[in-house]
């Protein structure tokens, strides 16, 4: 995406380095949503690792590319099942500090069986928050492309201004619960959000109207909103592109922003064309929402270009 003004360095140690957090989802299918003071069975469960940053890097791993997680893990079984779910993919986690006595970060997942849709109750014990004088310098720019999270905000941002001035550009999936929003977005190349959290941080309900305010605020060279199954819009100074999204069976949405992240930064490594980047990530996060949680789901590149045509 040359031509956009993001370019990732031809040759690095690792192709991507994410700095975030990882979790551990508790799945839960309902036929309806729960009401207060009442009882009902799960249509269905499944425990199955998570995390927006931790997610995006196991579907880049699986697709060929070198990558290398920085973030803290808690104590215990969850926190262990976590760290061997990224390192059993190849992913690096050998600079990710353990925190002993500390719950790792757990969400409970309620999904909507009939639609797919699903709401999130997270605990994050704040003593997992990664502190800048934890993060390596060399380490954190050793790759061709710094993914970002920003739920460890000091971390991030100094993150972030390492890899800009290492020339690595930085991608970001930023959601509610994220601090200094504006602070890191501001160094930010490829700005990536959901409407929803797109029209909060504005102030509008417009999606075209959250665009251009987010345009004119972060000057990034890449400015895009996730439209969900309507696909996404995104702006340069090339102009505004409107990428449509892919028509499947949505069992469980959870995850899809991580995977449509996975499928941008793969474009990005690839000097694809933004539409073509577009596309290709509007098909992962599509086929991603056929299976419950948010890695079973990933698909193979092949499938995902086979659904662009």
């Amino acid at each position: 995406m040359t031509v956009i003004g993001i370019s990732a360095p031809a040759a690095a140690r690792f192709d991507v380095v994410g700095v975030g957090v990882n979790a551990v989802d508790h799945l839960c299918s309902v036929d309806t949503f729960p009401t207060f003071d009442s009882k009902q069975t799960l249509a269905a469960y499944d425990c199955q690792p998570g995390g927006q940053v931790a997610t995006a890097l196991v579907a880049l791993q699986r697709w060929g590319c070198r990558t290398l997680y920085v973030g803290t893990f808690g104590d215990g079984p969850l926190a262990e099942l976590s760290r061997r779910s990224l390192a059993d993919e190849g992913i690096d986690v050998s600079r990710a500090p353990g925190r002993r006595g500390v719950a790792n970060q757990t969400a409970v997942i309620l999904v909507d069986r009939a639609s797919g849709a699903r709401t999130i109750l997270m605990h994050r014990p704040s003593a997992l928050t990664l502190r800048p004088d934890e993060l390596d310098r060399d380490l954190v720019t050793a790759g061709r492309v710094l993914h970002l999270d920003g739920y460890d905000a000091d971390a991030a941002y100094t993150a972030a201004t390492w890899a800009r001035a290492a020339g690595m550009p930085v991608v970001v999936d930023v959601d509610t619960g994220v601090a200094s929003v504006e602070r890191l977005l501001a160094i930010t190349d490829a700005v990536i959000l959901s409407r929803e959290f797109a029209c909060n941080l504005t102030g509008t309900a417009d999606a075209d109207a959250a665009l251009a305010a987010l345009v004119a605020t972060t000057r990034a060279p890449l400015v895009a909103i996730t439209l969900g199954a309507a696909g996404v819009i995104a702006t340069t100074a090339a102009g505004t592109l409107r990428v449509p999204g892919y028509a499947v069976q949505s069992v469980d949405t959870t995850g899809a922003g991580d995977i449509f992240r996975a499928g941008f930064i793969y474009g990005l490594l690839r000097d694809w064309s933004l539409e073509r980047t577009l596309r290709f990530a509007n098909a992962t996060a599509a086929l991603k929402c056929t299976k419950l949680g948010g890695r079973p789901g990933i698909p193979t590149v092949a499938a995902a270009e086979a659904m662009t045509g």
